[in-house]
């Protein structure tokens, strides 16, 4: 009667702690997005797609991006993507491209890498269509939730570690028409941002 007792402790004991999420520290994976920092290029002068983005914190869970795209020139199949994906490495120091995707026919294929988050942006922006191309003007966002951009088109796999995403858009004469900087931190699902 003991042993027997003993076994259904042992094993009410062991049932409960299984319950914990077994968590590995794997190099790679699915990954939640911290999003750190976005700016313009300062070194690109004179650019016809501005975007004047910024973070807004809005509680300790929440963040919100808030800011306005000014389009000189419509943002079309004409332009060019250059992606260039920088990792912070091991001893410090950004190391460029670790991941680098350039292609033609930029709103098409932005609008493809971007997935759902692409109908958000767009609605969030106030811009009339979805479709491309989009037109000249200027388009503000009182705050888009930045939860709502992890609904997207890129690999949802990839290396855990910070990163700083270098986003050109160029003309068929590889003259550079806009240029950002986004910082972000891919964090297994269960890490909290140190």
């Amino acid at each position: 009667m003991i042993k027997i007792t003993l076994f259904v402790f042992i094993g009410i004991f062991s049932f409960s702690q299984s319950q914990d999420r077994f968590m590995p520290n794997l190099p790679m994976g699915e990954y939640r997005t911290v999003f750190e920092k976005i700016h313009l290029c300062e070194s690109i002068k004179n650019q016809s797609l501005l975007a004047n983005f910024y973070f807004d914190k809005k509680t300790s869970s929440e963040t919100v991006l808030r800011g306005n795209l000014t389009f000189l020139i419509p943002f079309d199949d004409t332009l060019t993507i250059d992606l260039n994906l920088e990792s912070w490495g091991s001893t410090g120091g950004w190391i460029p491209n670790s991941n680098v995707y350039v292609t033609k026919k930029a709103c098409s294929t932005l609008k493809k890498l971007g997935g759902n988050a692409w109908n958000t942006a767009m609605k969030g922006f106030n811009i009339p269509s979805t479709t491309c191309p989009i037109s000249v003007g200027e388009y503000i966002t009182s705050g888009l939730d930045l939860k709502k951009f992890e609904d997207h088109g890129f690999p949802k796999i990839y290396f855990y570690g910070k990163y700083k995403l270098v986003f050109k858009i160029k003309t068929t004469e590889n003259k550079i028409v806009a240029c950002v900087y986004l910082e972000i931190s891919l964090l297994r699902p269960w890490e909290t941002k140190i």
